[in-house]
């Protein structure tokens, strides 16, 4: 079961791209706005700040919907 979580997570992490919703695992959400080889720069917020994080240091990419209201 672990391995598994592992895979899942590294895909997860291959497959980022410009406008994911991200949730870091300190719990800054936001939406990438460039990805580099080992890092990615958010935009959190109305007021537009981006803030640089690892890869690694992301939690969980927000299910997007096809239809949002």
């Amino acid at each position: 079961p672990e391995n598994k979580r592992k895979k899942e997570t590294q895909k997860m992490l291959s497959e980022l791209a410009v406008g994911d919703q991200i949730t870091t695992i300190g719990g800054v959400k936001g939406t990438i706005c460039a990805v580099k080889e080992d890092s990615v720069v958010i935009e959190t917020g109305a007021d537009r700040v981006r803030i640089e994080f690892l890869k690694s240091a992301i939690g969980n990419k927000e299910k997007t919907t096809s239809s949002a209201k």
